[in-house]
């Protein structure tokens, strides 16, 4: 009886431990690293990058011209680029456009229809995968040069269609720079706690959310993959960025972005708080594990050294590896991570992590 009573005083000694050390942690600094040094100029880059498409987009509706389709399709690839770095984002003003801006793979006969007749609501769910950065992917590189300036030019619709995308985008992601540049940076910074309607698990979740989606949309899919189970079919068109062949570079600035978000860059990140140093996974401390599995993952992505939609299909055991090191960031952010801190991953999925 001695001995039970022993363990459980003890037991009762590492909860309140831990605990206490929650308490004593201040996150404020960190919140405020995080929000004013990490998302707030992430957003400014996607705000002014957006915005630079949209305005790409208006001088070649004014005036089609093949020379002009270089300047715009990078221009394109920019702003896909640093859409990756907010993608995480996805609460508050930005709550949900992670798809509604990105929903891969583009509904190429959607599409179609909707730049031939004029018919279409880009706020109607129907037309999710036919708007957003993935309907120009489509626009903008499934066609020849000529092809997409006689479609322009011929077709007013799709003329205003390409515009209307490229608004879309832009005041959406403009919308969320400006609530963050203002009154939401303080709701972030306030909300210290560790409850459901704190920031530290709101960020958690959507972090977690998205480098699940990561694995499974910007990679797994394509190699045929329903949760960690292969089908073995191939499908580079679930690829995203399939049509500007940009799949590999956006995965990089995703993952480039998510290690920012963790440790901070130069001030104080998830790297920092106390119960993720002192934490281990397989005796090696989490902070330094979790830096270094985003650093892996980079390394598999780059180790590829063609395109993705080629090497799934020649190189396909490096497609394999990348997509095992991202499985394992997953358990590590969504699992290891949140556990340390104390944090409730809330939202559901069924592939079993």
């Amino acid at each position: 009886m001695n001995r039970v009573l022993l363990a459980f005083s003890i037991l009762l000694i590492t909860i309140s431990s831990c605990k206490e050390k929650n308490k004593e942690f201040d996150r404020a600094p960190l919140l405020e690293n995080i929000g004013n040094n990490v998302i707030i100029p992430s957003y400014k880059t996607a705000h002014e990058k957006a915005l630079a498409l949209k305005v790409a987009v208006a001088d070649f509706n004014n005036w089609p011209d093949p020379q002009k389709l270089p300047a715009l399709r990078n221009t394109f690839k920019e702003a896909y680029a640093a859409w990756q770095a907010v993608e995480v984002y996805d609460f508050a003003k930005g709550t949900a456009q992670a798809y509604s801006l990105n929903s891969f793979p583009a509904d190429s006969a959607k599409i179609r229809a909707n730049a031939l007749t004029g018919n279409y609501n880009l706020q109607a769910a129907a037309n999710l995968n036919a708007k957003g950065f993935a309907a120009l992917d489509f626009m903008l590189f499934s066609k020849s040069d000529n092809d997409l300036v006689n479609l322009i030019i011929d077709f007013p619709t799709a003329k205003q269609y390409l515009q209307d995308i490229a608004d879309d985008i832009s005041t959406n992601i403009t919308a969320t720079y400006d609530d963050w540049n203002t009154a939401h940076i303080n709701t972030f910074t306030s909300a210290t706690g560790l409850d459901i309607g704190g920031s530290i698990g709101i960020l958690c979740n959507s972090w977690a959310q998205m480098t699940e989606r990561t694995r499974r949309e910007r990679v797994g899919n394509s190699l045929g993959y329903v949760g960690f189970i292969s089908s073995g079919v191939i499908n580079e068109k679930l690829l995203e960025g399939f049509y500007s062949n940009t799949s590999k570079e956006l995965l990089i600035a995703n993952l480039q972005a998510g290690k920012n978000l963790f440790t901070g860059v130069a001030g104080i990140g998830f790297d920092d708080y106390p119960q993720v140093k002192e934490a281990t996974f397989q005796g090696v401390p989490l902070n330094e594990e979790i830096s270094n599995q985003f650093d892996k993952c980079i390394t598999a992505a780059n180790a590829i050294n063609t395109d993705f939609k080629t090497a799934l299909v020649n190189d396909k055991p490096k497609m394999e590896t990348l997509f095992l090191e991202l499985k394992k960031l997953t358990v590590l952010i969504k699992v290891d991570m949140a556990s340390a801190i104390g944090v409730t991953i809330n939202y559901t999925d069924n592939d079993g992590d």
